[in-house]
C-alpha cells in the first residue's frame, strides 16, 4: 500500500495536494480497470465464453469491491480514504490481468489446492492482521476473505496447476498491502 502511495505522489508530483493525488489515483485505477476489462474479454474469446471464467469474473468483483472495503475502513475519515479505495482497485485489476491468464477451461482439481507454505503464510498473516483491527473491520476482513475464497475455488477449478497457490499468494500481499502502519508480519 505504501509503495502505491508513493508511486501515485510521484505520478503527480512531490507536492500535490490530496485533492490531486485522489485524481491521479483515480485515473490509475479506471486504466487497471481497463486493462482488466481487455484481459477478461481476451479470455472469454479463447474459452469461448466458458460459465466457469464468467461465474469467476463475477466472484472476482465482488471479492475486489469486500477487500477495497476493508482498505478504505482502515483509513475511514480521513483524507486520504478516497486514495486508498483508488489504490486498492487499481492493485487488484492490476493482479487480475495477470491471473486470469492462469484460466484454461479444462477442470483441473489438482489447481484447486494452494501449496502447503502459501495456504500457511496466508493464514498467519490473515490472523495477525485480525488482531490489530476493530470488530467492525474485522467483519469487512472476513466477509472479503471468504468472498475471495469462492472466487479462488471457482476461478482455480478450471484452471493451470499452481492457480490456488498464486491466487493465495496474491491474496497474501493484498493483505500486507492493506497494513499501511508498518510490516506487522
Amino acid at each position: 500500500m505504501i509503495a502505491l502511495l508513493l508511486a501515485a505522489a510521484l505520478q503527480c508530483g512531490a507536492n500535490a495536494t490530496q485533492m490531486e493525488l485522489d485524481e491521479c489515483s483515480a485515473n490509475a485505477a479506471q486504466q487497471a480497470q481497463s486493462r482488466e476489462a481487455i484481459a477478461y474479454l481476451v479470455a472469454e474469446r479463447r474459452a469461448n465464453a466458458n460459465i466457469h471464467l464468467l461465474h469467476s469474473e463475477v466472484l472476482w468483483l465482488d471479492a475486489r469491491s469486500s477487500a477495497c472495503d476493508f482498505d478504505r475502513s482502515l483509513v475511514e475519515g480521513g483524507s486520504i480514504a478516497p486514495m486508498v479505495t483508488n489504490d486498492c482497485y487499481a492493485a487488484a485489476s492490476t493482479s487480475r490481468v495477470r491471473d486470469i491468464g492462469l484460466f484454461t477451461g479444462k477442470a483441473n482439481p489438482r489447481a484447486m489446492i494452494p501449496s502447503t507454505h502459501s495456504a500457511a503464510e496466508h493464514e498467519r498473516i490473515y490472523g495477525l492482521l485480525e488482531l490489530l483491527v476493530t470488530p467492525q473491520q474485522r467483519r469487512l476482513l472476513a466477509t472479503s476473505e471468504q468472498f475471495f475464497l469462492w472466487y479462488r475455488d471457482e476461478a482455480c477449478s478450471h484452471a493451470k496447476d499452481g492457480c490456488a497457490t498464486a491466487l493465495t499468494l496474491t491474496r497474501t500481499q493484498q493483505l500486507k498491502d492493506s497494513w499501511m502502519a508498518g510490516p506487522f508480519w
